[in-house]
């Protein structure tokens, strides 16, 4: 078994873990040690053991598998970024609920979480995040660092940028693109193209906001 860290212990890490727990109870494959988060200490509400801030993680011996469990695409990405640089490995963690046919990629250090659906010819990057039901067509693309609330419902053919946000029960259509670091709302329903750095919401998805 190898040691895992959860990086984060807010709600989005506590369900990794419970996630991990499902994985152990399947086949045993992770010793989880404990999270490292900079505002918390202790323990979790389930028990499990917060052991030190993100920078202690540094200092474990045997090194651990990390992964990233924060919500916020652009946190994540400055945090896997330094722990690249540190020489850390990543975990890729599915959840044995997971329906995903053998030609998904799902790229390291990405979450995909009970209940979602991954047909075919679907790539997942880096350190993306894929919560409790989602639904991903044949041949999309889902950029590094994306973070899917639970519920997203992506059609056939649609590539979504490096670091954007799909809000809870967002919907996409067909051969659609979403340019990078967008935020599309919760409820939102995408049907036409959405540029890059904006915030999209309503029926159908309009841009609200631009941002650098």
């Amino acid at each position: 078994m190898r040691r895992l860290v959860i990086v984060g212990a807010g709600g989005f890490g506590r369900e990794v873990a419970w996630l991990v727990s499902d994985i152990n109870a399947r086949s045993p494959e992770w010793d989880f040690i404990g999270f490292v988060d900079d505002k918390q200490t202790g323990v979790t509400k389930e028990g499990w053991p917060i052991i030190g801030k993100i920078s202690s993680i540094i200092t474990l011996s045997p090194r651990p598998v990390v992964v990233c469990a924060i919500g916020d695409p652009g946190l994540r990405m400055k945090l896997t970024s330094c722990l690249t640089m540190e020489g850390f490995d990543f975990a890729t963690l599915i959840h044995p609920s997971v329906q995903l046919s053998e030609y998904v990629k799902v790229g390291a250090g990405s979450v995909v979480c009970a209940g979602t659906i991954l047909t075919t010819s679907v790539l997942v990057g880096q350190h993306a995040i894929l919560n409790p039901g989602c639904f991903v067509g044949h041949d999309t693309v889902i950029g590094d660092h994306a973070s899917l609330m639970p519920g997203v419902n992506i059609a056939g053919e649609v590539t979504i940028g490096n670091g954007c946000y799909l809000g809870l029960n967002a919907s996409v259509i067909n051969r659609i693109t979403i340019g990078e670091w967008s935020t599309i709302g919760a409820g939102a329903v995408v049907v036409r193209d959405i540029p890059p750095r904006v915030t999209a919401v309503g029926v159908p998805a309009k841009p609200i906001k631009t941002y650098e």
